[in-house]
């Protein structure tokens, strides 16, 4: 297994926020991506993965995948 950082951010709560429109403090957090460690096999598999909790018709939005690379 491979680990990968999942960058989500809430289209839904960015677009209100932006628009000036008054959001709760915790939703408002969501305008800014928020970053996963997500283990599998592939890219398909992360993203599949962070889309059971975060899902498109509630406004989630999967910003970037990205391998973990440890070392030097």
């Amino acid at each position: 297994m491979t680990t990968y950082q999942v960058g989500v951010y809430n289209r839904f709560i960015r677009d209100k926020v932006r628009a000036g429109e008054e959001v709760e403090p915790e939703q408002a957090a969501w305008e800014d991506t928020h970053y996963f460690d997500v283990e599998a096999k592939n890219e398909a598999e992360a993203r599949k993965k962070i889309s059971l909790e975060y899902k498109e018709a509630k406004g989630f939005v999967i910003d970037c995948v990205d391998v973990y690379k440890f070392g030097g």
